[in-house]
């Protein structure tokens, strides 16, 4: 790519969020001008981004912020460790502290996130970070609005860019990193565990009958009265249907408030709590939860109401450890096909081969029963 093309390309990228003014726009000024000289003196290439973005990055990317892309964390650290890590979203971090990311990243608490107050990004502290690219979630486009301002390079990563399928959207992003950070990850082994766990689980449930699929039901968040429950087109959506399940809230569109007695009407068989809430099963046996009677409701009277695991991150979303929750979903719908697998020992040996990390008994209970501290400051 030509020079002058190059140039009209990043100062677009820089101008699109407008000029910053005081300390930040000098701070700003100087990076649009690191920029410019790195594309005079050729040491920039260009990708597209998962948000059809095109963006100009160095030639080495030594400095990198993961802003709104929160689950990302997990697998650069299994790519990368922390290298080059300079800047995290305070919900990353508060996700980590609760989670096996802090065992085996142990530093990853004292990486800055000041950048992100109150839940958005601040361009000037952003610039005191001085990172090369910002890296963020297609559903959050402020950020890299932020970071336009600030000139920085910004790339998106799509949540939904393999229609919610979290095996496939992990090795995709894994892809997109590789692009970012112009190196080789060695993911091969990674991406072909994901794919056989899809074709195992498909395997197994190919002569399910539809009348044989449990009813099930994700809460995502909830307030004082009502829950907030993923239909179509969620992450719930795929686990429950990639794990021989029925979906009940299929009919609604993405992630919708609801009321207890739509939920009456749909009576799951099986509820699944995330851990974007400190919502607990026992909240729901004891009818606590948006203080509502969950007697009726047929997962509460056979308590079938878990609590969805925490390993590097929250399982809920994509994850480095998604194969493992595709297992761990097959085994709460039909644990009668799945009962020769040891799903402890399928953690301990996927922990070992790819983060070179011996779980032990204790992990797997506090992976498998994740604490209400776990949401961190996620509001309800």
């Amino acid at each position: 790519m030509k020079f002058d093309k190059i140039l009209s390309m990043v100062l677009a990228l820089v101008l699109t969020g407008g000029v910053l003014t005081g300390c930040g726009g000098s701070a700003a000024a100087q990076k649009q001008q690191d920029v410019q000289e790195a594309v005079e003196d050729g040491g920039t290439r260009t990708i597209t981004d998962q948000v059809g973005n095109q963006v100009v990055l160095p030639e080495k990317v030594e400095r990198v912020v993961i802003a709104s892309v929160w689950p990302l964390a997990s697998v650069y650290i299994l790519s990368m460790g922390t290298d080059k890590l300079v800047g995290l979203d305070p919900a990353i971090i508060s996700a980590a502290e609760n989670s096996m990311l802090i065992q085996i990243a142990p530093q990853i608490s004292k990486i800055e996130s000041s950048f992100n107050q109150n839940g958005y990004m601040n361009a000037e502290e952003l610039l005191k970070l001085d990172p090369d690219v910002v890296l963020y979630a297609s559903g959050v486009p402020e950020d890299y609005e932020v970071a336009m301002q600030a000139g920085i390079p910004a790339v998106g990563f799509s949540l939904d860019i393999k229609d919610y399928n979290a095996v496939d959207t992990i090795n995709s992003w894994i892809e997109l990193l590789e692009e970012v950070m112009n190196e080789d990850l060695s993911s091969s082994e990674y991406v072909a565990y994901g794919q056989k766990m899809q074709e195992l689980i498909q395997q197994r449930l190919k002569d399910v009958k539809e009348e044989d699929k449990p009813t099930s039901m994700v809460i995502h968040k909830y307030s004082e009265n009502t829950v907030s429950v993923p239909g179509s087109d969620t992450w719930a959506d795929y686990w429950i249907t990639a794990s021989g399940g029925i979906n009940v809230a299929s009919s609604i569109s993405g992630t919708k408030e609801t009321s207890i007695e739509q939920v009456y009407e749909w009576n799951p068989e099986k509820i699944f709590i995330t851990n974007f809430n400190d919502g607990l099963p026992a909240d729901i046996y004891n009818n606590t939860l948006c203080s509502s009677d969950w007697s009726k409701v047929a997962a509460s009277k056979n308590e079938e109401v878990k609590k969805i695991p925490l390993g590097m991150y929250r399982w809920y979303v994509t994850s480095s450890d998604s194969p493992l929750m595709l297992l761990w979903m097959a085994k709460q719908n039909h644990p009668n096909l799945f009962e020769d697998i040891d799903f402890n020992q399928t953690m301990k040996d996927f922990y070992k081969q790819f983060y070179d990390f011996d779980l032990s008994n204790e992990d797997i209970t506090q992976i498998l029963n994740p604490v209400r501290e776990a949401a961190g400051g996620i509001k309800k």
